[in-house]
Formats: structure tokens, sequence, C-alpha cells
């Protein structure tokens, strides 16, 4: 079986997407102490897509602690926060913008950081995920 150069690189970076989404998949725990049940906790995802043209949100820090490497699911207590967040355009040389959002989370809610670019600029917000 030869495998052209073309399948090679389609092959290499599937791979590097899935180790990356893996990496990815956990939540972090955004607060001291032990694990809290789901019914006790918010979480907060941002966007992945790894894909030529498509774009991420990342979440950058949580209350102005930096969380290294950026997350795109965190878990963190009910109440008032300030969220780090990070868009990126996946192309060449592409865009990369910054910001902070603001969240008054309730315990067992999921929350999605959304973003939107309009050019050179891109605004955040946070929106509530329906129940399933």
């Amino acid at each position: 079986m030869n495998i052209t150069a073309s399948q090679n690189v389609v092959l290499t970076v599937s791979l590097c997407a899935l180790l990356f989404l893996v990496g990815c998949a956990t939540q972090y725990q955004a607060y001291e102490g032990q694990k809290l049940p789901s019914d006790k906790v918010a979480v907060v995802k941002g966007n992945l897509n790894v894909l030529p043209g498509g774009s991420s949100v990342s979440i950058s820090s949580v209350d102005g602690k930096p969380l290294s490497p950026y997350q795109q699911s965190v878990e963190i207590l009910p109440g008032t926060h300030i969220l780090g967040v990070q868009y990126r355009l996946n192309l060449a040389g592409g865009l990369v913008a910054n910001g902070l959002v603001a969240i008054d989370s309730q315990a067992g809610k999921t929350y999605q950081i959304d973003s939107k670019k309009d050019g050179d600029l891109v605004t955040f917000s946070v929106v509530e995920e329906p129940l399933k």
C-alpha cells in the first residue's frame, strides 16, 4: 500500500486533531477542594473547531487566575465570575482576539461562550444551554 504525501499530511493532521480533542475532553475544575457533583457546579464551554477556516473559543482565565493550557470546558462554583476568553481563527496568520465575559452562574446549569466576528472586531457573550 502506497501512501501519497497528501494522504500522509491528512493522516498526520487528523491524528494531531484527535489527540488535541482527547486532551481537551476533560473539564477543568476552577475551584479549590474536592470535585463536587454536577448539580452543585456550573459548566462553561468554549468552542473547538480545528478545521482550516474554522474558529475556536477557549477559556484563558477564571476570576483573574490564568489557565494554562487554555481550556474548552470549566467547572465553576455558582455565582458571579469573570472569564478570560480567546477567539482564534484557524487560517495562516489568523486572527486572535482576547476578551473578558461576566457570568452569573447557577448550579447544575451549562453555559456556552459565543463569539461574533465582524471584520477585525470580535465580541463575546455567554448563553445558557437548553436542558437536554
